[in-house]
Formats: structure tokens, sequence, C-alpha cells
């Protein structure tokens, strides 16, 4: 591993990236990550001149974007005016991302995605999440918005989301689980249908090192994908991560509920 990616790995995430670069006898020399950007933002927006940043404006880079409170993110210059915008961190173990030949690429065991965040390459299978962007080549801008919604799905307003049973009727029967991206929060959520009749409602970043965690509907709980920590509907840890480190839950939402539907409310 060269000096620069280890460098990198190091200072990305502090000691949760040290970690991702334990063992890694296998990894590319010839693969770097993205640098680090840092940034601040506006509303759930961050707006980028894109060439003050010599790694993003030139086809074929890529940058590396902190945001205090938001996971980190790859933001991708493909070519021309194309850009896109991924979860950093590769599904399969953790590891940082880079950018090389048109595809986000992880150092450590070579899982390559495309742009929209699917897998093209094992031994990552899981997406990336993928996040809403525009430029605006008049300006030279790139805005990213971080509080982007799902088409369809229902949006927060006042500081909460309602689903209509008429819309989610699954919502009526335990066992029953909605999932989707609300418009103003721009995170995937989680909401069951409890045993007994309540509900619950919970986030779906591991609070280990930002990764999304999936639902398994046969085995009635959520999985981080990268060091297999695992979680109970209502956010519970049930098994913790491999690397060896203690997590809490995961962030979870009040819910309510009547005779129309379910609301939980998003802070």
């Amino acid at each position: 591993m060269s000096t620069n990616r280890r460098g990198f790995l190091k200072g990305l995430a502090g000691a949760s990236a040290g970690a991702a670069a334990t063992g890694l006898a296998g990894c590319a020399p010839d693969i770097s990550p993205a640098p680090v950007l840092d940034a601040t933002e506006d509303n759930g927006r961050v707006v980028l001149m894109v060439s003050r940043y010599p790694e993003l404006a030139r086809e074929g880079g890529a940058v590396t974007l902190r945001v205090p409170d938001r996971p980190n993110v790859l933001v991708m210059h493909p070519q021309g005016t194309q850009y896109a915008v991924v979860s950093s961190l590769c599904t399969h173990r953790g590891c940082p991302l880079g950018f090389q030949e048109g595809e986000a690429i992880c150092p450590c065991h070579l899982s390559r995605f495309a742009i929209d965040g699917r897998p093209t390459h094992p031994p990552a299978t899981i997406p990336l999440t993928t996040f809403s962007s525009s430029y605006d080549s008049e300006l030279d801008e790139l805005t990213i918005n971080f509080v982007a919604g799902e088409e369809g799905f229902p949006s927060v307003v006042d500081g909460k989301i309602f689903f209509p049973f008429t819309q989610f009727p699954q919502l009526r029967t335990a066992g029953g689980v909605v999932q989707g991206t609300p418009e103003g929060y721009g995170k995937l959520i989680f909401v069951f249908a409890l045993d007994g009749g309540g509900y619950s409602a919970v986030d779906s970043i591991c609070p280990h090192q930002g990764c999304g965690v999936g639902y398994q509907e046969a085995s009635q709980l959520l999985r981080c994908p990268c060091h297999e920590a695992r979680f109970s509907r209502t956010g519970a840890v049930l098994q913790m991560p491999n690397t060896g480190d203690t997590i809490g839950p995961i962030k979870t939402f009040t819910v309510t509920s009547d005779a129309t539907g379910v609301t939980v409310e998003i802070v």
C-alpha cells in the first residue's frame, strides 16, 4: 500500500478508517481513494464551484466530500458536465472508495461500482447510496442535495411523515414494513408494524462507520454489510461489528398511529 493511500485511509475517519485498512494484504498499490474535501451545507445542500477543486474539475476526477453530520460521499466527474454522487464507503468491508476508469473502486478488495451505485465487480454485492446533484455550467456550480427524496414516497411536512393505510396497507398487519427515502430527510428509513399492534421507525445508517443497513425479511433484522452488525426492528443491537468495536443502537424516530395511518416524527 502506498504512503499516500495509507495516510488517506488513516486520516479520513480516524480510528474507523484505520480499522478498515488493517490486514489488507490484497490491496492494490496503484489505486488511491479520492482526496478529501471539507464543506458545509445550507438547508440540506452543498454548493461547490468546481473550478476551485482540480481533482474534481478534471474529467475522470473525484473527491470525497466530508460534511458535518452527514455521511461522507464520493463526488465523481466521469466526463463533460456529468457528475454523480454516491456514498463513499465500499459496501463489502467499509473501505473508502476511489474513482478510476468511470467507476468507483475499492482499494482494499477491488470491488467496483457504476456511477449509479450498482456493484459491477465482487466482492461487494450491495449498491452504494446515491445522492441527488445538479451542475450549472454557466455558474460552474455543482449542487448536492442531501435531503432529496424518492419519487412516490411521502415527504417530511412540518417535521413529520404520514403513511396513510390506503397507500401503505402493509402497515395494518404485524410484520409489515415500508422503506424509502423521504424528501426533506434524504436518507432511507424503515417503518415496521410490530407484533402486538405497535410500530417502530428507524434510520438506515449504521452507527459504527456510517454504512447503510438493509432489512432482511426472512430473519426480520437489519444488517450492516460492512462489518456484519445486526439490529432489531426497533433499532437495538443484536450483534456487534466483527471488528471488535462496541456500538449503540440505530437512530429511531417517534411513531404514532390512528385509524387513518402512521405518523413518523423526523428530528
